[in-house]
């Protein structure tokens, strides 16, 4: 084996939004984790990104 498991860098495990009503170019996302809720905003997304989820900003605060 050329390289132990323990020491491949992982990125830290990302919370995400899900979608929890969209229509008319505008949609909702909602934490259920935190149960923080986005409220109605603009649809800015493809498809695919709305079913992956966006990140959470309380559960995955910016680290700096």
């Amino acid at each position: 084996m050329l390289f132990d498991k323990s020491e491949i860098p992982r990125d830290r495990f990302l919370v995400r939004m899900r979608v929890v009503d969209a229509g008319d170019g505008m949609i909702r996302f909602q934490c259920r984790a935190c149960d923080h809720d986005t409220g109605w905003i603009e649809d800015r997304w493809t498809i695919t990104e709305n079913r992956r989820g966006q990140p959470c900003p309380r559960c995955n605060p910016k680290s700096n």
